[in-house]
């Protein structure tokens, strides 16, 4: 009988093993990362010769927005890596400064990409791409809370 309990227990913490095996060697996904949202052209379905225009505001955005998200994680790690240290109070003061700097005009670029891609999509277009930035921007302003 202890022969066929302690197989059991083998047979379990092997495949426990092969578990955690995989969850610690997959590709990583973090959702809270940014990520390039689907285009405009795709969501609102636009046709036209307004098409190339809107591609094209939409890749220098993301281009810029993509380096600017860079900047504000790399001083968020350089305000984080000061906890355990000896620091100046002006040295966080300065870095969270910039970071709100930058927030700031992650924030202001997203808002100025919009007013220039409402002058761009189609008269007929226009109300549906209010209500998308309504829906998704405005309504949904970050991650869902996790339970």
């Amino acid at each position: 009988m202890n022969k066929k309990i302690l197989q059991i227990v083998i047979v379990l913490l092997v495949i426990m093993n092969s578990i955690s095996l995989y969850f610690l060697f997959r590709p990583h996904q973090h959702p809270h990362h940014f990520r390039r949202p689907p285009s405009i052209v795709d969501v609102l379905d636009i046709e036209g010769e307004s098409v190339a225009k809107i591609q094209k505001l939409e890749n220098a955005h993301f281009t810029q927005k993509g380096i600017l998200m860079d900047e504000i994680r790399a001083n968020k790690r350089k305000v984080y890596k000061l906890i355990g240290t000896k620091f100046k109070a002006q040295t966080l003061d300065s870095l969270l400064s910039i970071i709100n700097s930058k927030n700031y005009k992650a924030e202001k670029m997203t808002f100025d990409y919009f007013v220039n891609l409402r002058t761009i999509v189609p008269k007929e277009k226009q109300k549906e791409l209010n209500k998308f930035v309504i829906d998704v921007i405005a309504n949904h302003p970050g991650p869902q809370k996790r339970k």
